[in-house]
């Protein structure tokens, strides 16, 4: 959520990912498109996994990636995507609240930080996406 003046025009607070994950109910969540198995659920799972990775590079860890388990969500049922949905909030909140305070800047932080950024934009666009076309919230 932005605390920037203005940031209301981008994000509301019902919007974004998690105002949007918080609209969408767990049958939902759980639906894939025609085109294949990815669901809501799967999408957000992975986004969990992408900022748990950079929160780990932020505190200087050296974590080896494993993409694959960060898709094996598909299916939740409504207290999985009740948990799912506090640790991405949670994650978020960590990592919002680590790079707030940061006071230098390298070049691969930025890096680091701009693929975060985009990486989540699209996952957020698959999730409005399929909102849309699965229907329901």
């Amino acid at each position: 959520m932005s605390d920037a003046p203005g940031g209301y025009f981008l994000d509301t607070g019902r919007s974004g990912l998690l105002g949007t994950l918080d609209e969408i109910d767990a049958v939902t969540a759980s639906k894939p498109l025609k085109s294949g198995p990815d669901t809501i659920a799967s999408h957000s799972a992975h986004v969990l996994y992408i900022l748990r990775f950079f929160a780990a590079h932020e505190r200087g860890e050296n974590p080896e990636h494993d993409w694959p388990s960060s898709w094996r969500t598909y299916q939740v049922d409504e207290g999985a995507w009740n948990r799912l949905r506090d640790e991405l909030r949670t994650t978020y909140d960590s990592v919002v609240a680590r790079l707030k305070v940061r006071r230098e800047w390298p070049g691969p932080a930025i890096g680091a930080s701009m693929m975060l950024l985009a990486h989540c934009a699209y996952h957020v666009g698959v999730i409005h996406r399929t909102r849309t076309v699965v229907g329901g919230g």
